[in-house]
């Protein structure tokens, strides 16, 4: 699961290939459910350490019988629709109907009319090895990338491992050290800015790690860890007016008052992923930037987090670059797609016109290699 989509499909024709040739089990432990529907003859639905349901891959994922079961199978961003927000696992556990935001779809997509917040134009950044005595090897990790961010929007960048998607991000952030090319923000060359300077954009472009277990420093409290950068860019006068501000940011991600006290180590994956978008919001950014930010989720705390983002963005404007190599999920979230080969773009569209009618090749390669299910499975 941590593999981009070609990679996972060559590791599981591997696998079935050798189950095939050695006549041998396999024990597939997953939380992507679309990918024990292609390869499963039988399957076990576990919650905490109890098994909730089993039986044949047809009767689970046509007729599944425990409530937790049909919470997993519609978690999970679709490639056929976008609700406006994805149901989590307590809308199905709870009496009632499901949260009216699940049914009604979400439109995405540019019109051609927004405001520009971001422009990057011809980025490039390149690594060098030593080769032989004296010379030394170029490797054009980014290559002339361009690419326009709208505000309160959201571009996806997809591609497989090493495409330079995380790259990109981490060169607009000023973290790979020299480049070339522009990133125009408010009308400034983000590149080009001296260091001194820098420190007013930094807090308006802000960046959530794939990894929450280290992202976040495990001797400081949380409450340490989302008063640190108010407290370095000289945010709120006073300290009680700052500890006011991170008591909010906790109700707005979802997490009690107490959570201040604790340390990461008592946080699950998906709660440190939502103190890191947190520490994030101190900043109160223009621009987010998600690195594989739910890629380590399972499905259930994946739709928590994408939802939490969602409503951020509605409630704050803010424009999102969404990196993943899970095009179900980019679907889900991205107005507009760009896609990433060997450092270059090679496709940037609406994310509607990606899905629909991909032009390039790679583009094509890639959404062949995503994992259909169980129905698409039996439809090859």
């Amino acid at each position: 699961t941590a593999l981009d989509v070609t990679i996972q499909k060559q590791i599981l024709e591997l696998i079935a290939a050798l189950q095939k040739r050695l006549r041998m089990s396999v024990l597939f432990i997953t939380h992507d459910l679309a990918l024990v529907g292609e390869i499963a003859d039988h399957v076990v639905v576990m919650r905490e350490g109890e098994i909730k349901e089993q039986g044949r891959v047809e009767q689970i994922f046509e007729a599944p019988q425990d409530a937790y079961t049909r919470a997993l199978l519609l978690c999970r961003p679709q490639l056929t629709r976008r609700p406006r927000r994805l149901p989590v696992i307590d809308d199905f556990l709870k009496p009632g109907p499901p949260a009216g935001g699940a049914l009604e779809e979400r439109s995405r997509g540019l019109r051609g009319d927004e405001e520009i917040i971001l422009e990057v134009r011809h980025l490039g950044k390149s690594f060098y090895s030593r080769e032989g005595l004296f010379g030394r090897k170029e490797f054009k990790a980014v290559n002339d990338v361009s690419f326009k961010l709208a505000r309160g929007k959201t571009l996806g960048i997809v591609g497989e491992s090493g495409s330079g998607k995380t790259t990109v991000a981490l060169t607009l952030l000023r973290l790979r050290g020299e480049s070339s090319g522009e990133a125009l923000f408010d009308g400034k060359d983000l590149l080009s800015i001296p260091q001194k300077e820098l420190m007013p954009y930094k807090r308006r472009i802000q960046i959530v790690f794939q990894n929450p277990y280290a992202s976040l420093n495990p001797r400081f409290t949380i409450g340490q860890l989302l008063m640190e950068p108010l407290q370095v860019h000289r945010i709120a006068s006073s300290e009680g007016e700052r500890r006011e501000r991170v008591y909010k940011l906790l109700e707005e991600v979802g997490l009690p008052e107490v959570s201040f006290f604790k340390y990461p180590h008592e946080f699950s994956g998906g709660q440190r992923q939502r103190i890191a978008i947190a520490r994030c919001l101190t900043m109160k950014p223009d621009v987010l930037i998600c690195d594989e930010a739910v890629s380590a989720l399972d499905v259930s705390i994946q739709a928590q987090v994408l939802n939490l983002l969602q409503d951020l963005q509605d409630e704050y404007h803010m424009s999102y670059i969404f990196i993943s190599h899970d095009l179900a999920v980019v679907k889900y979230m991205a107005d507009q797609v760009m896609v990433m080969n060997e450092g270059e773009v090679v496709e940037v569209a609406n994310s509607d016109d990606i899905y629909r009618s991909p032009q390039h090749p790679y583009t094509k390669k890639l959404l062949s290699s995503i994992p259909r299910g169980w129905r698409g499975a039996r439809a090859r």
